[in-house]
């Protein structure tokens, strides 16, 4: 057993954990960060070996010894759920991630305020714990722009200082000034989707993205190698944060990092006062780090555990959970798509990142009218070739056949061999909206390689807000997909209930300490040296993904540690 001293310890050295490392580092305040799994190299991901990134998912948390299960009820036994968006390394999931990198909209961060303005208090399901978020895209909008610059993010403004701007995305929030790097190059899909969105009036646009499209901060451009989600990149042209922040915390020679290290409890003392943490070494060895503040930076599911873990006396249930909020209004995006095949063309190519696709927002947030439709929210809708690092079985195992193809035998043999390369997936990213039974706590059953229980998500999205939304979007897929010249189009069925993609909430934020349990800045109101950081925070989701909002939100909070708490520790105004 080893004991360690520092100034601060981050738990995770994600998205969150690098930022923080970085931002702290420079500041002179001694950081000793703890990573479950490797620090892996850019050298590491050349050659590109598939069945270890892919199939594998190698770069994701091995479900075996760090399990998480699913039930869909409270009434149900949950079972393993299978690989997760999260990281198994240092840089987090921003290593193996296709790195779209999405501002949230103005009203994705006061949907409850926004909704009753617009529709009247009714539009919200009754049983539905949608709030407004305890900051605005205002507050964020200089640490948006200070992520995109720093780490490298490629893509073409739509709303500069309120001047909507064609060919980017005229429905986001307005910017300051435009990213640092124009968009990749469009491929096929992408050229097909904006002649048939075009067709139909929409505003398509290419999504922005954390590659860069050119040479940046001395790091080459984007190869087009078709090597991205789930992959690590071997050129360092993917703006993880394993090659732009962990390098810069590093060079403040301020920095530690313990990799192989898994944390299982945060010390409090008598006062309730957060101590450090201990944590698992490679070894199995028991260990502990004390340190004058404590953040707790990895994906939600572990973050929820940790405080559930740490129970004292004065904490019976669990850390900074006097408001009983923790574990609650759990979210994850729900997709839908519709499949279009072409017999007059070849779009999948087989190249290129897969956050090189084109999308369109018309039908995201509040950007278009719910009035009678039944549900509130929408979803940033997308179109991608096949899944490009996958090749053949992936094709097969991301193509659900059109009905009345049999899903065996030669028919199916024939009919991949003939669309192989010529389908598109048009995806509808769909928010869910929050709901208090919607939680996370620990599994009685299934326990980790350390035997401590797995965290349990009691999740089920399909209810009636979310299914209408579901249909109201599914048949704007199909209605693209025909304007696109498809041959056919059809829809492959939906899940049955459990998360999608991007988990948040867990360990909301809110300005009242009674129905939250962190400030805006992701600090406990229980103990003002614990700091719960990453997507487990957020209120209510957006149709966008959450790692820019995540990065933004973890540059605000370095800076208020450093240039307020640090001068004078307690909760931060």
């Amino acid at each position: 057993m080893a004991n360690f001293k520092t100034d601060v310890v981050i738990v995770g050295a994600g998205a969150v954990g690098g930022i923080m490392a970085a931002e702290l580092g420079k500041a002179g305040i001694k950081v000793l960060a703890l990573e479950r799994g490797p620090r892996l190299q850019t050298k590491d991901f050349n050659p590109h070996d598939e069945l270890r990134y892919f199939t594998r998912q190698d770069l994701r948390p091995n479900t075996k010894l760090h399990p998480v299960t699913w039930r869909p009820n409270a009434n149900t036994r949950a079972t393993r759920m299978a690989s997760l968006n999260n990281g198994a390394q240092a840089g987090g999931g921003t290593v193996h991630y296709g790195a779209v990198s999405w501002r949230f909209h103005e009203d994705d961060f006061r949907v409850r305020s926004s909704t009753i303005e617009r529709y009247g208090e009714k539009a919200i399901p009754e049983d539905s714990s949608v709030a407004d978020w305890p900051l605005s895209y205002a507050d964020l909008e200089p640490w948006y722009d200070k992520a995109e610059h720093e780490l490298g993010v490629s893509g073409k403004a739509g709303n500069l200082n309120g001047k909507k701007i064609e060919g980017g995305n005229v429905f986001e929030a307005p910017r300051k000034r435009d990213y640092p790097l124009p968009p990749l190059m469009v491929d096929q899909s992408g050229l097909v989707f904006e002649e048939g969105a075009k067709k139909l009036g929409y505003h398509p646009f290419s999504t922005p993205r954390a590659i860069l499209s050119q040479p940046y901060h001395d790091r080459p451009g984007c190869t087009y190698c078709g090597f991205c989600q789930a992959f690590g990149c071997h050129v360092g042209a993917k703006s993880s944060i394993l090659v732009t922040k962990l390098p810069e915390a590093d060079a403040t020679k301020n920095f530690t990092l313990i990799t192989g290290a898994t944390c299982h409890r945060v010390n409090t003392d008598a006062s309730g006062k957060a101590t450090g943490v201990n944590f698992y070494g490679p070894d199995g060895s028991d260990n502990t780090v004390e340190a004058d503040l404590v953040i707790l930076a990895p994906f939600i599911y572990d973050n929820v555990r940790l405080l559930l873990l740490s129970k004292t006396d004065k904490f019976p249930n669990g850390l900074a959970n006097s408001s009983g909020q923790v574990g609650k209004h759990v979210m994850a995006h729900i997709g839908t798509r519709a499949i279009s095949i072409f017999d007059d063309r070849h779009i999948n190519i087989f190249m290129g990142p897969s956050a090189q696709r084109h999308c369109i927002d018309d039908f995201n947030a509040d950007n278009f009218d719910h009035k009678d439709l039944g549900f509130i929210r929408g979803a940033q809708i997308n179109v991608s070739p096949a899944d490009l690092e996958a090749g053949p079985i992936g094709t097969a195992m991301s193509m659900s056949p059109p009905p009345g193809t049999p899903r065996w035998g030669a028919a199916y043999r024939d009919f991949f061999s003939k669309y192989f390369t010529r389908y598109a997936g048009i995806n509808a990213q769909t928010e869910n909206l929050p709901y208090a039974d919607q939680t996370i706590d620990l599994d009685p059953n299934i326990k980790d390689m350390y035997g401590l229980p797995a965290p349990r998500v009691t999740y089920d999205w399909r209810r009636p807000n979310e299914r209408a939304r579901i249909e109201f979007l599914g048949k704007k897929l199909e209605e693209i997909g025909r304007a696109m010249g498809a041959s056919k189009v059809w829809r492959p069925p939906t899940n049955q209930g459990q998360p999608g993609a991007h988990h948040q909430g867990g360990t909301r934020m809110g300005a009242d300490p009674k129905t939250s349990v962190v400030n805006k800045y992701s600090q406990s109101w229980d103990i003002p040296n614990l700091f719960i950081m990453g997507s487990s925070t957020h209120p209510t989701m957006s149709g966008y993904n959450p790692t820019l909002t995540i990065e933004a939100i973890a540059y605000m909070t370095a800076d208020a540690i450093v240039n307020r708490y640090v001068k004078n520790p307690g909760l931060l105004a």
